[in-house]
């Protein structure tokens, strides 16, 4: 059975793309080592096979440790090196540049995640959204939900990029309005690298309040076709790459996945019995030395309906039976790059057009020959292109700006129930919005002291012809402020101060009154806005490890607010299928708070170490009368206090691995029911839930929620495939998350709800306790690569 691959790659300078001579490539931790030719070009043959590193230092240049990348027996693994020329005395120590530092452009609040961690990571199943949970500063919750809270912040205030296309929709079954979901639709089997930023975000990516996700495809195989077959207990799906071209220069990577969930929920005798599909793909061609053109595409089909045949239902499978619609989703994003280098820097233009259709509709008792009580229709899509230069030096600055701009639409047919001034009532409207958007952003950086010290100021301005509070982008601008200096060969203390805009969702945007009139419209509806300031410290005593200890502070302002409940259009509990489609006002403010430890070591004794502690306050401010704010602050729902994350993998012989992750969350806040509300029978009609009594808004708190996941893989390689078995398992000690209990009405023999003989108008309630979390979840897969 084959134990060794080949490796290939070319050296370059970084600034200006030309290839390097004479540089000695050598594997890491190991003796073997190639060296590069003329043309950069440099081969390590009998390499192991399993996941490696490389590391090059070379006189004159900053030594560099690759990301860990994949070697088998049946292809050449691929990794190109970019040096940077050292400007300091050979005397001085250098840490080597490593997936662990940090950035010029991000210099706190970043962290790059690599091939190995996406595939190995315990509990996360290869989902990237789970993967940044074990993140510092990311709330991971008992509901196991792909919901990414960071640093406070709600799951609507995240962006995703996909090659630097956006990605509105990352999940399947997606809140809309919010994000979230349950299985992220990216395959990351096609995925290079991630980089996750909670803070200090680049100018070019707009609109995210607590992170943004730039997710970056691999190319396809240049030289045969490879393909890979993947069966996991809850889908299955099938990759291929190839080249498309005979010369190679054109390539294809592609997938399709779909899940069969409905028959392990069955099984496991949920109340819901979801099924997803998604496709992704990229069609990238190097058109000569200097320019490259790229498709990609990202898509998605869901499904989820009720499991009415559940054969004595217990009280908490009838609570959802009773509440929860059923959902049709679809998604997609088509986008197309063009990527120019010239010496002095490149040019890059993007154009994509995205679309999510939603679909969710419930039917009186859940028989369908009776009337739907909820039928819940919409369509949102964009139209986007941008073009941004970049230039290495410009009077010894780096610059990068562009421009961008685009079109947004909204469909939306609603009809629905609601209890409101005492009486139930059908609500209705039918809306259609279209309106344009544009960008501008532009950052000038610089390094000082042979790059020990490093400046970066940014600006950004968007707006759209929505209405005229957000038209002008003068009012959305952006200023950022990062600084970095290495006041010690291997400390860097870093900050940035920022201020970020992000555009209401498309529900409050597009919701209409019964009259027709687009009501938050004329309520003077306008950006969000956000203010961070991050410090921190870091120290890298080699390039596989780092520690740091990072502080945040975010304050908000203009977050919408609902008439209704005057709460921010970001909360709501994990039962909401959609968010934000209710009158608003702009005039909430919160902030966000707190101090994040951090140590990462990618070989620790073969092993994968990260651990970390956040300690963080997010609260919102109380509105008075009028809704005006006042000096009062509450918890959010966010509002966690403390997050512990514990993880290692380690990597044995015979192509074993077995990794552990340990994570903590301290108990979130929750509003208690208003118990006359909830029992009024036209109350409990409309919403098949119980009312909140906002009186006493998050006032109380959950017990601490941990886990422990664990995983197991073992790899075979043969000469021209390679065959993988794993198993992964959630909450292995089966630790029971309780949530707050459910208040519902009793039900008679024959399920209807009995009211109440000393309340006329109201039914008779009961309380039933309520697990969140506490189900052990194991996962069997096989991937088979050829």
């Amino acid at each position: 059975m084959p134990k060794t691959g080949t490796v290939k790659g070319r050296v370059t300078g970084s600034g200006d793309d030309r290839p390097i001579a004479g540089i000695t490539v050598r594997l890491a931790g190991d003796t073997l080592a190639g060296t590069s030719n003329g043309n950069g070009l440099f081969l390590i043959r009998r390499v192991p096979v399993g996941y490696n590193t490389l590391y090059v230092a070379a006189e004159g240049f900053h030594a560099v440790t690759t990301e860990s990348f994949l070697v088998t027996a049946s292809d050449t693994a691929v990794v190109n090196i970019a040096l940077d020329t050292m400007q300091v005395a050979l005397s001085e120590v250098v840490v080597a540049v490593s997936p662990l530092a940090a950035t010029t452009e991000s210099p706190v609040s970043m962290r790059r995640i690599g091939t190995e961690e996406i595939d190995m990571t315990p509990g996360a199943n290869r989902d990237i959204s789970k993967v940044v949970q074990s993140a510092p500063g990311v709330i991971a919750t008992a509901i196991q939900r792909n919901d990414v809270l960071v640093r406070g912040g709600g799951a609507n205030e995240n962006k995703y990029y996909l090659d630097g296309i956006e990605i509105p929709v990352l999940n399947h079954f997606a809140v809309q309005g919010g994000s979230g979901g349950n299985a992220s639709l990216v395959n990351t089997d096609l995925l290079r690298s991630v980089n996750f930023y909670t803070g200090a975000f680049p100018a070019a990516f707009g609109n995210g309040l607590s992170s943004v996700m730039d997710m970056r495809m691999r190319d396809g195989n240049p030289t045969r076709f490879k393909g890979k077959l993947i069966l996991g207990a809850s889908d299955f799906g099938i990759n291929f790459d190839t080249p498309v071209s005979r010369n190679g220069k054109t390539t294809l990577l592609a997938s399709y996945r779909r899940s069969y969930l409905q028959m392990l929920f069955s099984v496991l005798g949920l109340p819901f019995l979801p099924t997803y599909n998604d496709y992704q793909f990229k069609l990238a061609s190097k058109l000569g030395a200097s320019d490259e053109f790229y498709l990609i595409g990202l898509g998605s089909f869901d499904y989820n309906r009720l499991n009415t045949g559940l054969k004595d239902p217990d009280d908490d499978q009838k609570y959802i039976l009773g509440y929860l619609p059923e959902n049709r989703q679809s998604s997609y994003v088509f986008g197309a790059g063009y990527v120019h280098r010239f010496r002095a820097g490149q040019l890059r233009v993007v154009v994509s057009r995205n679309a999510f259709t939603n679909k969710l509709y419930k039917h009186e008792r859940n028989d369908k020959s009776l009337p739907r009580t909820i039928d819940y229709n919409t369509e949102q899509s964009d139209n986007r292109v941008r073009a941004e230069i970049e230039l290495r030096s410009v009077g010894g600055f780096r610059f990068t700006g562009g421009v961008g701009g685009g079109s947004g639409h909204y469909d939306n047919t609603t009809r629905r129930p609601a209890y409101t001034g005492g009486q139930l009532r059908t609500e209705r409207f039918d809306s259609r919005l279209s309106f344009g958007r544009y960008e501008l952003f532009a950052t000038l950086s610089r390094e000082f002291f042979g790059k020990r010290f490093s400046v970066l100021l940014g600006l950004r301005a968007d707006g759209t012809t929505y209405s005229s509070e957000m038209h002008n982008p003068l009012r959305q601008l952006s200023p950022r402020l990062n600084l970095s200096y290495n006041f010690r060969p291997q400390w860097t203390f870093s900050a940035s101060v920022a201020r970020y805009y992000q555009e209401p969702p498309y529900t409050s945007m597009g919701y209409r009154d019964s009259t027709g009139v687009l009501i938050n419209k004329a309520n003077g509806l306008r950006y969000i806005a956000s203010d961070h300031f991050i410090a921190g410290i870091a120290f890298t005593p080699d390039a596989h490890s780092r520690i740091s200890v990072e502080g945040f502070y975010k304050r908000y302002s203009d977050y919408p607010v609902s008439l209704i409940d005057s709460l921010p259009v970001s909360t709501g509990d994990f039962a909401d299928y959609t968010i934000g489609d209710v009158p608003v006002r702009s005039v909430g403010k919160g902030r966000a708070y707190g101090v994040e430890l951090s140590y990462r070591n990618t070989n620790l004794a073969n092993t994968v170490v990260n651990v970390s502690y956040t300690f963080l306050h997010s609260q919102f401010n109380r509105p008075g009368a009028d809704l005006r704010p006042t000096d009062e602050y509450v918890s959010s729902d966010w509002d966690v206090r403390h997050i512990l994350n514990v993880s290692a993998i380690h990597k044995f012989g015979r192509n074993w691995t077995l990794g552990a992750k340990w994570y903590l969350t301290g108990g979130s806040p929750f509003t208690p029911y208003d118990f006359g509300l909830s029992s009024q029978t036209g109350a409990w009609d409309a919403r098949q839930r119980p009312y909140y009594d906002y009186a006493l808004y998050n006032s109380r708190r959950l017990q601490a929620f941990h886990q422990l996941d664990v995983r197991a893989d073992k790899v075979w390689y043969f000469a021209k495939w390679r065959l993988g078995f794993y198993v992964d398992i959630q909450n292995l000690y089966n630790f029971k998350a309780a949530g707050q209990d459910i208040l519902m009405p009793e039900t008679d023999a024959s399920g209807q709800y009995v009211p109440d003989p000393q309340r006329p108008g109201h039914y008779k309630m009961k309380t039933v306790a309520h697990d969140i979390g506490g189900t052990v979840l194991p996962t069997l897969g096989i991937t088979v690569e050829f």
